[in-house]
């Protein structure tokens, strides 16, 4: 049994990884979050030097799965003194306190390190990021590997799961698009990897299985699912999944983006499949799971789970 600190763990991600690691039961869970903390959430300011410092300290974790980020292509634009705050100088204090304390790091990065010209993308392939989010995740995982070459870091595409508000995801962020009858323009120019944040829970818990056995997790892995598509192409699955029409749709092959994004940041996994672990979860099969297990968010925005 390991002491298993998560960050981030109110987030799409971070729910998933603990939900995960809850029913197997073998860890004790140290969970952090800030403005959704509550019952069995320790609230904690990542960018707060001290309180992370001191927390860490206190605590005295084995392991901490830093998936906490500011995760919004758009917003790291408009703000980049506060993603670089925690997608940065957060990640720089907490691998610092790590590496004092001994504890191993995961660090959760992004497909969006790349530029999208040159797909599919090895481990060994030279980021070239295209997007201040993009490059504030870059410069985490390189203080992080800079601070200690035993942490890890896990680079994922577009995430996809159980979530409190569809615009949680920019996978079912899309539900709005389909329920807006009004002519809609979607993105079919952006290729991408949806991947279910169940699938990756599963695989970090196999990493930190074999971390904990003694075997050597170091360095950058690459995580994805195995299928590739737009997101128009996204939202028809999600509406042939719903019974909905989509009449109202374009699809349009150019970006709509505010913020620049790479076109294909295809991930190949092959140093996770090395060691036995795979993509489990097909787009299909996630985004149906995904949408039962959101009632609450889909009933937001008009969707009774009947249509299912």
């Amino acid at each position: 049994m390991a002491k298993i600190m998560i960050t981030g763990a109110t987030g799409l991600l971070g729910r998933a990884v603990v939900q995960q690691l809850t029913l197997s039961n073998r860890h004790e869970l140290i969970a952090t979050g800030f403005s959704r903390s509550g019952v069995g959430i320790n609230k904690l300011d990542l960018t707060d030097e001290l309180a992370l410092n001191d927390f860490i300290g206190s605590q005295q974790p084995d392991v901490i799965l830093h998936c906490a980020a500011e995760r919004r292509p758009d917003v790291s634009e408009q703000s980049p003194e506060a993603a670089l705050a925690l997608n940065l100088k957060a990640t720089s204090t907490l691998a610092k306190a790590a590496k004092q304390q001994g504890a191993w790091v995961l660090y959760i990065s992004t497909d969006y390190v790349f530029d999208g010209i040159t797909p599919t993308y090895s481990e060994n392939d030279v980021p070239n990021p295209v997007n201040f989010y993009g490059e504030s995740k870059l410069r985490g995982e390189q203080v992080l590997l800079d601070i200690s070459n035993d942490f890890a870091v896990l680079r994922l595409p577009i995430l996809y799961g159980q979530v409190e508000k569809v615009d949680e995801s920019a996978v079912l962020v899309l539900l709005n698009q389909l329920l807006d009858k009004k002519p809609q323009n979607v993105d079919h120019w952006a290729i991408r990897s949806p991947t279910s944040t169940q699938d990756i829970a599963m695989a970090i818990e196999n990493m930190l299985a074999l971390k904990l056995d003694t075997k050597t997790i170091n360095g950058i892995y690459h995580f994805s699912a195995e299928q590739s598509m737009s997101k128009y192409q996204m939202l028809l699955v999600l509406s042939e999944l719903l019974g909905r029409d989509t009449q109202h749709l374009t699809a349009v092959s150019e970006p709509l983006d505010s913020a620049k994004r790479p076109q294909d940041c295809t991930l190949s996994c092959q140093r996770l499949a090395d060691l036995g672990i795979r993509s489990q979860i097909g787009f299909r099969q996630g985004a149906q799971a995904s949408l039962v297990n959101s009632a609450k968010a889909l009933s937001l925005v008009g969707i009774s789970l009947n249509e299912l």
